[in-house]
């Protein structure tokens, strides 16, 4: 299946700005719920069931509660991770002293392994809001049945797209908040270095959102297996 990176972007950049546009009060909401951080992954959950326009901040115990269910799910594939790592490279430091290349191979599976949990990890989480049910976070043939239809290459490729994207976008937001935040301490001092973490919570929530509402669109692109999500205007 052919996917248009081109409209992906393009819509999760306007999604972000969505997401971010309001009044102080707006921002402050959004830096508490990164702070008391269930709660911006229950927000995170919103994004992923695919609320068009950008979801509202409301309901912060349903938010909370989903965020948590989120942790979850990344923490069980982040242990699966950590035991695979484990496992196979502890093989091959055994290996190592018998056979360097026995050793070098079963690395470099471990790493081919690693991605590919990571590249499961992020459509089952796209899955588990979509179908609101934890379960189907670790319903790993439909995970992988809705890859297979958005196309491993495609899938691949999307993912390459965004990690490329969001490196740029780091580098511009954080080149920012050290010029605002240099320039804020030469004329206020202290202030400055007390601004910084805040600036930096904001340039982390600005990427999560970006990336959520990206990984979402990807996912829909496989069409069969869960409501489609609407393309924001």
């Amino acid at each position: 299946m052919t996917i248009n990176y081109q409209r992906l972007l393009e819509d999760s950049f306007d999604y972000t700005g969505d997401a971010l546009r309001g009044g102080w009060m707006h921002w402050l909401r959004l830096i508490v719920f990164t702070i008391v951080f269930p709660l911006i992954y229950g927000y995170f959950v919103r994004i992923m069931r695919g609320d068009v326009p950008a979801p509202d901040l409301g309901g912060w115990g349903r938010l909370f509660v989903d965020g948590l269910k989120l942790l979850v799910v990344y923490l069980a594939y982040i242990g699966l991770m950590l035991l695979v790592a484990m496992g196979l490279m502890g093989g091959a430091g055994i290996l190592a002293g018998q056979n360097g290349l026995v050793a070098g191979i079963v690395a470099l599976v471990s790493f081919v392994l690693l991605i590919l949990i990571w590249l499961v990890a992020q459509m089952a989480a796209v899955r588990f809001a979509k179908m609101e049910s934890l379960r189907e976070a670790f319903n790993i043939p439909a995970v992988l049945a809705q890859i297979q239809r958005i196309g491993w290459g495609s899938y691949i490729f999307s993912q390459v797209i965004l990690q490329i994207v969001l490196m740029l976008f780091m580098m511009v937001l954080v080149s920012l908040v050290f010029l605002v935040t240099g320039l804020i301490g030469l004329v206020a001092g202290i202030i400055g270095i007390f601004l910084l973490p805040v600036l930096m919570l904001a340039v982390s929530l600005v990427v999560y959102i970006f990336q959520y509402r990206y990984n979402t669109l990807v996912y829909e692109s496989g069409a069969a297996g869960s409501p489609s999500v609407t393309v924001a205007p």
